[in-house]
């Protein structure tokens, strides 16, 4: 088999959208889990005050939904932007979306781990690493669609996918400072989790200027 595709525009159009369709529905999917993971709190009476309470326990599992939330939307969004700058797909390219689809799929595991143990070391560990290995996988679409031309459209080019490859770090950088603060204080890596994407993001613009 070919390792790039090309040749025939409209089949290389449509093989480009099944893969792309078919991570919309998985990005999806996963998203949606997350919620599952924030449980209905049940309470032994009828009481506004054990509600309340309950519902205040609950406060790791909104914080890991909605960090877990965001890491997703913006590997959807940086998946979005690297297809569009692509005409067509290889068999790597392919496997590549497959492994980058299998850990956004176990996403909703990783994030109970860090809601119900965000005080243990191993706990906030095995989130960082999990985003670690995220980003590694999605780095490396953007890689393949920069080392093959014949993968990029036209009007593509390295300038126009440089930023998406710097701004791919991003998320490997967040999983590597919060295991290292997650080693020396467990909660530290939580905050790290929830605050460090739009610092760093906007660090990274700065020096790019």
């Amino acid at each position: 088999m070919s390792e790039v595709t090309g040749g025939d525009h409209e089949h290389d159009r449509a093989q480009l959208e099944r893969m792309a369709f078919f991570s919309d529905a998985v990005f999806a999917i996963a998203m949606t889990l997350l919620v599952v993971e924030v449980k209905l709190p049940h309470i032994p009476r009828m009481e506004d005050a054990l509600l309340a309470h309950a519902l205040l326990t609950l406060i790791p599992s909104y914080i890991g939904f909605l960090v877990s939330f965001l890491v997703l939307a913006r590997f959807w969004v940086s998946h979005h932007l690297t297809l569009g700058e692509m005409r067509a797909i290889s068999p790597t390219v392919l496997w590549a979306n497959l492994f980058l689809l299998l850990a956004v799929a176990f996403t909703p595991f990783p994030t109970a781990i860090v809601a119900e143990y965000a005080q243990l070391r191993v706990g906030v560990g095995f989130y960082a690493l999990w985003l670690i290995l995220l980003g590694l996988l999605n780095q490396r679409i953007i890689r393949l669609a920069i080392r093959h031309p014949k993968l990029r459209r036209d009007d593509a080019s390295m300038a126009t996918l440089s930023p998406h490859l710097r701004a791919s770090w991003i998320p490997m950088l967040i999983g590597g400072l919060a295991f290292v603060a997650g080693m020396i204080a467990p909660l530290a890596a939580v905050v790290v989790l929830a605050v460090g994407s739009p610092i760093i993001t906007y660090v990274m613009r700065r020096r790019t200027r």
